[in-house]
């Protein structure tokens, strides 16, 4: 009786397992045969969109062949004109009547003026006796801190040149603090006139006004941009130390043959 028990209990886990066996590997035939779907379908989508690429490249080399070739922009050519700049009262350094005189129009809150300075510089240490720099205000309407520099240095130049190269060398050796409260304080130890620097730093019209011979003597001179550079009149289109150099030489070697 025990053995006969014993043999149903065996035989019914055996069909048990059996079934459970069973149970898995539907599941997993279930599961491979999804897998086997999606990957179908992901071929035919990778399909397509190599097609769609196909088409788009198509489409594009077409475009290309029915464009015309640009044309290259011609070269700007050199403003050739000897103009007759008008000094007057304008802030300079070296000898008053030297045969050569450079004259800069700036912004000095432009970055490329206050790289443009050490050139102007050099050329003055290279040439002591030969070489006048004039200084020209020319304050670019996008910089909007540049036009009350310009007046404080103005303001400076009514009492002195030195006054105004002081005023100059202050700021651009901090071009990136341009704060009205800032230049007074060079206003300050120049000894300028407080109440008149605060007058005029006040009223934009005054500030102007400051600025207008300067900025018409720039519409003259066809002057577009900053650092703008005439020696002797021409515009220097070449403004790195050997262009400064081969200007000047000929100049100075046109002086010395009579030349003009």
């Amino acid at each position: 009786m025990t053995s006969v028990m014993m043999s149903v209990v065996v035989c019914t886990g055996t069909r048990a397992v059996a079934d459970e066996k069973g149970d898995a590997n539907a599941e997993l035939i279930k599961a491979i045969q999804a897998l086997q779907a999606e990957v179908v379908a992901l071929k035919g989508e990778v399909t397509a969109v190599r097609k769609d690429q196909a088409r788009i490249l198509t489409e594009l080399n077409a475009i290309k062949r029915s464009q015309k070739p640009s044309q290259k922009r011609p070269k700007k050519k050199a403003d050739t004109t000897v103009y007759n700049v008008t000094i007057g009262s304008s802030p300079f350094l070296g000898p008053k009547n030297a045969p050569v005189t450079i004259v800069e129009f700036v912004d000095v809150q432009c970055p490329f003026c206050g790289k443009e300075w050490p050139k102007i510089q050099q050329a003055l240490k290279d040439y002591p006796k030969d070489v006048r720099v004039v200084f020209k205000h020319f304050p670019l309407s996008f910089h909007k801190q540049a036009k009350p520099a310009h007046a404080a240095m103005q303001l400076a130049a009514q009492k002195s040149n030195d006054a105004f190269w002081q005023m100059h060398d202050k700021i651009l050796a901090n071009r990136k603090d341009l704060a009205v409260t800032t230049l007074r304080k060079y206003a300050e130890q120049i000894g300028l006139d407080l109440q008149k620097f605060d007058e005029v730093m006040g009223d934009a019209a005054q500030i102007d006004a400051l600025l207008a011979a300067d900025m018409a003597e720039a519409k003259k001179c066809k002057v577009r941009g900053t650092p703008t550079v005439l020696i002797n009149g021409l515009k220097l289109a070449n403004r790195n130390p050997k262009g400064y150099k081969d200007r000047i030489d000929q100049i100075l070697a046109a002086k010395k043959k009579g030349g003009k």
